[in-house]
């Protein structure tokens, strides 16, 4: 059975707002003893702790590089000022460890200011820089964990409560190299070549995937190799910050991409092909579809793959108020957007992906909801294209295929019979006599004569035959798979079928019907398709010049 629909996630928030937010009573930001500052798009202050007057006064007046670095925050790029030096709140000298990070809100780009009160750190590094001991505890505040291999490059020393996960002392005689996720990553802890200060990926206990900052000092310079010392300390959730604003980045480059793609592509079906693969690639997705509200409610496909479970998703999102919704199929999760326009439901994006590529995040809710916007306008557009179509390939007074509209059609169902090897024919029709309702009765009798005739015409062929009228009173159908008896018995009994014109010509001298022309298409026929509507209008020149109200068969 196909899973419950997930319920509707709240709205995508702004980073900026989020944010914000942290700063309430009790919130993280508030409870913070380092001073943290937010600043607004414009550069006002939206909130700061009790820790961050310092700050405050800091970005007042600021220095160049923290000018600096706040315009690149503002421009999106995160970044980090080391030993920043303000004034504190009790007069003295203050020394912080500074973060920016960019916060996107509704009217610009704030910047998040994270720092880290180092004064102590550094007071300590100048007081206890010639004590071995005391250098020892200022390297392992620096590390995660301080280590030294041996000669046959197993660890020999161990420092911290914790390294990778570990105790110290269940590493003590293990290699690197038991440890390492890559092939060779553990020649960073032999501090020679390229491995100096390497970032490498290693298994933590537990198996979990960590990256380690490794930097190593050979124990001796020259000579066989003895052993080396180092420090490691685990980035991680740097790693993962890092790799979060490059899938960002990424994703505004496809933002970019699709709207100049749609700028560029004239054809609305083709800007929802482009707009659906955008959609797939920018969140990762493995397929997806983008389908139109028919008549009477029902869902038609315009391009992309189906799944039975898109019916699930279809109505949980009708249902929703914001016209989201999520569900799980089995291995796949699934997520549907509606797509409405002036306040109307034109359409949908489905999107399904592996359930162990985890749960659909807030940046690709708020991603596929600007697309979804776009995607109503096309699916409009695509409406307008479609009627635009229609009325000029079809005949306004009739409904049938104007001249235009047949002649392609044709061209198409003559291709096939030939590519199948079946034969047909093409029949043309010519209303005999239709001058004298025109003349007698006037044009809107001789319209209602067509029509009826048109009428006929749709009676007596099968609906996947196409029909047309040429103009006046001249018509056309083309009959897929029939032999020449076969047109004839449907010549026949048109014929028989237009007696019943006679009531739009009472009267008259001469009777309303049919003169029938045909042209046969036999499967082995090589000819081109001007020469079978060459032969279906020699076929209307026999008929018309030996006696109305006929057929006459051209093979």
């Amino acid at each position: 059975m196909p899973a419950t629909p997930a319920a509707h996630p709240a709205p995508a928030q702004t980073a900026l707002a989020a944010a914000k937010s942290l700063f309430a009573a009790g919130g993280p930001f508030a409870l913070d003893r380092n001073p943290v500052l937010l600043l607004g798009p414009a550069g006002e202050i939206l909130a700061a702790n009790g820790a961050a007057a310092p700050l405050v006064k800091g970005v007042a007046d600021p220095a160049p590089d923290l000018a600096a670095a706040v315009a690149s925050a503002r421009n999106g790029s995160a970044g980090r000022l080391a030993a920043i030096e303000l004034t504190g709140a009790d007069g003295k000298p203050l020394s912080l460890d500074l973060t920016l990070l960019p916060c996107a809100g509704d009217g610009g780009t704030g910047v998040l200011l994270l720092g880290r009160d180092i004064s102590l750190e550094r007071a300590l590094r100048g007081a206890l820089i010639d004590s071995r001991q005391r250098f020892k505890e200022l390297i392992d505040a620096a590390a995660d964990f301080t280590w030294e291999v041996d000669a046959e490059g197993a660890f020999a020393f161990v420092s911290g409560p914790l390294a990778m996960g570990y105790p110290p002392a269940d590493l003590i005689g293990r290699k690197p190299r038991d440890f390492a996720i890559a092939e060779g990553a553990e020649m960073a802890f032999h501090g020679d070549g390229p491995h100096g200060g390497s970032e490498i990926w290693m298994r933590a206990a537990g198996g979990r995937p960590i990256c380690l900052l490794v930097q190593a000092q050979p124990l001796s310079a020259t000579g066989t190799f003895r052993g080396a010392r180092g420090l490691a300390r685990d980035i991680t959730a740097q790693k993962a910050r890092e790799t979060e604003l490059a899938e960002a980045r990424h994703r505004e480059r496809l933002v970019v991409h699709l709207l100049r793609s749609l700028r560029r592509t004239i054809d609305p079906a083709e800007a929802i092909a482009t707009a659906l693969n955008t959609a797939i690639q920018a969140v990762g997705a493995d397929f997806g579809r983008v389908a139109r509200f028919g008549t009477e409610g029902a869902v038609e496909a315009l391009g992309g793959d189906t799944t039975p479970a898109d019916s699930i998703l279809i109505q949980a999102a009708s249902q929703a108020p914001e016209g989201v919704a999520m569900i799980q199929d089995g291995h796949r999760l699934g997520l549907a957007f509606l797509c409405r326009h002036d306040g109307r439901r034109v359409g949908l994006l489905i999107l399904w992906r592996d359930a162990t590529r985890g749960d659909w995040l807030a940046d690709d809710l708020f991603l596929l909801g600007e697309l979804a916007e776009q995607l109503a306008v096309l699916i409009e557009q695509l409406k307008g294209h479609e009627q635009l179509k229609h009325l000029s390939t079809t005949d306004a007074l009739t409904g049938l295929l104007n001249r235009r509209g047949f002649e392609t059609t044709l061209a198409r169902v003559v291709e096939r019979a030939r590519h199948a090897h079946h034969g047909g024919a093409l029949v043309y029709v010519d209303l005999d006599n239709f001058k004298q309702i025109n003349d007698r009765f006037g044009h809107a009798q001789g319209d209602a004569a067509l029509i009826a005739t048109a009428n006929i015409l749709r009676n007596q062929m099968r609906a996947r035959d196409p029909i047309g009228r040429l103009g006046g009173d001249e018509f056309v159908a083309w009959i897929d798979e029939v032999d020449r008896a076969e047109a004839i018995a449907k010549a026949v009994a048109l014929q028989e079928a237009a007696k019943s014109l006679a009531s739009f010509a009472p009267g008259t001298e001469k009777p309303l019907g049919f003169s029938i022309g045909i042209a046969m298409l036999r499967p082995s026929d090589a000819d081109s398709l001007d020469a079978l509507m060459a032969r279906a209008d020699e076929a209307m020149y026999r008929i018309k010049h030996g006696g109305k109200g006929s057929y006459v068969v051209v093979d």
